[in-house]
């Protein structure tokens, strides 16, 4: 009490008895009420154990116990988690959602159900096959309506164990398939991305023609990320020498060591894909670029002078800043040194950036690209490819119809899609129309999987949190709703 050790020693009796008849000779004095039988502890401490053991863990638990005034073992708080009987859930499950998570990536999975209605796990299982998964199904009839990924094993278990449940596709998933797909064509593009990239003009003042410093000048992490560079172009030239030879595309990532999709993404691009620049945010420096370039375009290349000049103008940064610029400006990462630069273009996005400027996306809603450049740039590379045009009218109308649940407007949008001129969006047409009931019961119910991956986070947090030693048992424990 009050983190004060209390021992309870209790006398009871013991009696006989004076039936014949009776198995038993002797008899205990009963004090369940106090402590269950054989325990040598109350059951308001076997309580708080089972608390303690459930939010924390075994060693964990057993740290706190102590410092709490319950001698305990790590062993003993997980006994006492165990011996807890499950409960019963009443009602049953009537709308549930189901995903898979990780028991070790890439080798074994699991399955988590979680109860959409009351927002609270109900099962988790190690497998994901639609054997295991139709199984559980099978002894909850009472499941109506299920929401899932797009994965095609919860799929055929529910189409096996309960036919006449509605599934339900998960509205993210589809937007990050559609997401998926159009980067696919934006990767295949690459050569129309650089060109496109070639011809947005960033306003600047132009730099003249001078001789440039040398690379001793460049900071070791520039000249590492040239190097790495170097090693990347490298590998890039060996992946279509294997290729131009017939090799497989998984056969060229065994041999090289390199997972496959790095061989297709590759093989696609067309030419040696640029890693996208990092994204700089505003600094101290911004209002006096236009300065620097002039001083270079002028011939100065000391940033020690071009520094004590901006000081005189107001500048409160340090030299370094002001040597990091003028690098920047006369070694471009992943070209040569800069002789001339008529007109500064805008360096070649990723594939990635280039989706969200063509669809604009944030929580649903449709926006236009924040930037003139990012705009001049989408409207350079649909004249380029007017195939891309057409992808980014058929997304941004995808997250319009997503955004306001219209079935009988998708309809329409998929008779679209299907004739659209890329490949890629064919595809995901045809993936659409595999799984068509459950796509248009998306724009429908209200249902998705958003709860069912938070507690996927919150399994992965238990599991990390046991330094991944924890069995399936002990995790399932840990997971689900105490009792």
């Amino acid at each position: 009490m009050l983190e004060q050790r209390v021992v309870l020693a209790i006398e009871v009796r013991r009696f006989k008895c004076t039936n014949a008849n009776c198995p038993r000779r002797t008899f205990a004095e009963n004090v369940h009420a106090l402590a269950g039988r054989y325990q040598r502890r109350t059951r308001s401490q076997a309580r708080a154990l089972h608390a303690l053991g459930h939010a924390l863990g075994g060693e964990a638990a057993a740290r706190l116990a102590e410092l709490l005034g319950l001698r305990t073992s790590a062993d003993t708080v997980l006994r006492e988690l165990r011996r807890v009987p499950e409960r019963k859930r009443k009602p049953q499950p009537r709308v549930v959602g189901i995903d898979d998570w990780a028991i070790a990536r890439g080798h074994q999975y699991g399955t988590i159900i979680v109860d959409l209605e009351r927002r609270e796990p109900i099962e988790v299982f190690a497998g994901r096959e639609s054997i295991a998964v139709a199984a559980w199904m099978r002894a909850h009839p009472s499941i109506e309506i299920v929401a899932r990924d797009r994965a095609g094993a919860y799929s055929d278990a529910v189409d096996i164990a309960l036919p006449a449940a509605q599934q339900v596709s998960d509205r993210w998933h589809l937007l990050s398939n559609l997401r998926d797909n159009v980067e696919r064509l934006l990767y295949r593009l690459g050569p129309q991305l650089r060109q496109a990239a070639q011809q947005v003009e960033v306003a600047g003042v132009t730099l003249g023609r001078q001789r440039v410093l040398s690379r001793d000048s460049l900071w070791s992490w520039q000249r590492q990320s040239d190097q790495l560079r170097a090693a990347r172009l490298a590998l890039y030239e060996r992946v279509m020498a294997l290729h131009a030879q017939g090799g497989t595309m998984k056969g060229i990532g065994l041999e090289l060591s390199i997972d496959q999709r790095t061989v297709r993404n590759f093989v696609t691009a067309g030419s040696f894909p640029e890693r996208a620049p990092r994204a700089r945010g505003p600094t101290p420096l911004d209002p006096y670029l236009s300065f620097i370039e002039e001083r270079i375009a002028h011939g100065c290349r000391f940033p020690e002078l071009i520094w004590q000049e901006l000081k005189q103008r107001g500048y409160m940064g340090s030299c370094a800043a002001v040597r990091n610029c003028v690098i920047r400006l006369l070694f471009p990462q992943g070209k040569e040194p800069l002789v001339q630069a008529p007109v500064r273009t805008m360096p070649c996005p990723s594939a990635r950036r280039v989706f969200g400027w063509l669809v604009g996306w944030r929580r649903l809603a449709v926006e236009e690209p924040r930037s003139a450049d990012h705009e001049r740039f989408v409207q350079a590379l649909c004249k380029i490819e007017p195939v891309v045009g057409e992808v980014r009218s058929l997304a941004r109308e995808f997250l319009g119809l997503m955004h306001r649940r219209s079935p009988r407007q998708f309809d329409r949008w998929l008779k679209r899609l299907s004739r659209c001129d890329a490949a890629e969006m064919r595809r995901f047409a045809k993936s659409l129309r595999a799984d068509l009931p459950a796509v248009r019961a998306a724009f429908k119910l209200p249902w998705s999987n958003g709860q069912t991956e938070g507690h996927v986070n919150r399994l992965k947090f238990l599991k990390r949190q046991m330094y991944g030693r924890a069995n399936i048992e002990l995790l399932r424990l840990r997971v689900l709703k105490p009792n």
